[in-house]
Parts: structure tokens; sequence; C-alpha cells
């Protein structure tokens, strides 16, 4: 079982970042009609985005492997706090509408 954590582990970080990227990339795009049906389906789009995060952050916590450097640990706490940001900066988008 902690051979399968490991190749989890390995990826998660990976799939982390790629999902914070392509959120934030889309995010930014905005909806592309100032129509309300776009709107809307923009907005769900990046709730589902971020629940996808969501979830990837709970797997990684779950599949963490205890390191000896602290590099990995760096690195995940870094992404970590990458995807808070993401999160609050989308919170903060949505009081404003």
């Amino acid at each position: 079982m902690s051979r399968l954590k490991g190749l989890v582990s390995a990826e998660i970080d990976r799939a982390i970042e790629r999902v914070v990227s392509s959120y934030r990339a889309f995010a930014a795009s905005g909806p592309t009609v100032a129509d309300a049906k776009e709107f809307a389906a923009h907005h769900a789009a990046c709730k589902a985005a971020l629940a996808h995060l969501d979830l990837l952050l709970k797997i990684a916590r779950i599949t963490e492997v205890p390191t000896t450097e602290g590099q990995a640990d760096d690195e995940r706490l870094a992404l970590v706090a990458e995807a808070r940001a993401a999160l609050c900066s989308d919170d903060a988008g949505e009081d404003e509408a």
C-alpha cells in the first residue's frame, strides 16, 4: 500500500500544479459573451475546477509520504499556499459580482 501511496503522491503534485495553472488562466479569461447564461456557465466551470483542486489537495494529504528532506514538504506547502490564494481570489471576485 505504501508503494501505491508513493506513486500517487508523485503524481498528485503535478496534477495540482496543472489544475491551479489552468484554473488561473480560465478564471482570468472571463465569459466570452456578456450574456447571463454564459456568465453563469463560466462561474460554474470555475467552481468545478476549485472542487477538483480541493479533491486533489485531500488526496495529497491522504497519500503524503514522509520525507527525510524538507524540499518536498516545502514544495507541497508552496502549492497549497498557491491553491489557497487562488481560492481566496475567486471568493473575492464572487462577492463583487
